[in-house]
């Protein structure tokens, strides 16, 4: 039983480390040409890799085997120390299982398998997963942007109330894998990314899809943020 909640919570850390949210509503200004992709994705890689917090809302359709995730609402951070707190409703032995609270505090993961249950310390977080994968600038969101191959700009939508312009293309395997190893990626991934137009063009939604009709999409946001993670007294 604790082997198999470890694996599930592997795969709930994995999943923070990944990319999925909600879309966004498409923007009329067809009149006005399409920023150039590749440089939309090299700025919005260089402004990722200064990132030390970021909120996300991430969802799973379809089936993706080790993420046996449905959603997922957290905060990350990487200072003063790397830390995360969030819920996420999750498949457990054929049980959806609603609000599983989860914690990352002094490099340990802290889970609750049932809402309002105490949490538990699982142990050290690096041994399920690198939970600052998802900041971290070689493995993480800014190298998957830097990965993107064969971009196209496909329009205009307006995502979390900031117009993006949304880039289709492919993820290679290894930028995947390094982000989502439980992916298990053989080549190139269909990817598709939400950029902000304009200031530092920052990643407002990603998406993944490693086979049809299953996805990992999530939606960032508060960028830069203070994040308070509060050790839980256990």
């Amino acid at each position: 039983m604790q082997t198999r909640l470890l694996a599930i919570f592997a795969a709930l850390i994995a999943v923070v480390a990944l990319v999925a949210g909600c879309s966004g509503s498409s923007s009329d200004d067809s009149s006005k040409e399409l920023p150039e992709p590749a440089t939309l994705l090299k700025e919005s890689s260089e402004t990722t890799t200064g990132q030390t917090s970021a909120h996300l809302k991430l969802t799973v359709q379809g089936k993706i085997p080790d993420l046996p995730v449905e959603t997922l609402v957290g905060d990350l951070t990487q200072t003063p120390a790397v830390a995360a707190k969030g819920t996420a409703d999750i498949i457990f032995l054929g049980q959806r299982l609603q609000d599983v609270q989860f914690v990352v505090s002094d490099s340990d993961l802290y889970a609750a398998i049932t809402a309002g249950g105490s949490l538990s310390n699982f142990g050290p977080a690096s041994d399920l997963y690198d939970v600052a994968a998802i900041l971290n600038p070689d493995v993480g969101l800014a190298n998957m942007l830097a990965n993107f191959s064969d971009p196209k700009a496909a329009g205009r939508e307006t995502v979390e109330g900031t117009q993006t312009v949304r880039i289709t293309g492919n993820v290679s395997a290894d930028a995947v894998n390094k982000i989502a190893p439980q992916i298990a990626a053989t080549g190139p991934v269909p990817g598709t990314v939400w950029i902000a137009e304009d200031g530092d063009h920052e990643l407002m939604q990603a998406r993944l899809e490693p086979s049809p009709g299953n996805t990992v999409t999530m939606t960032l946001s508060k960028w830069g943020e203070p994040v308070t993670v509060d050790k839980p007294a256990v």
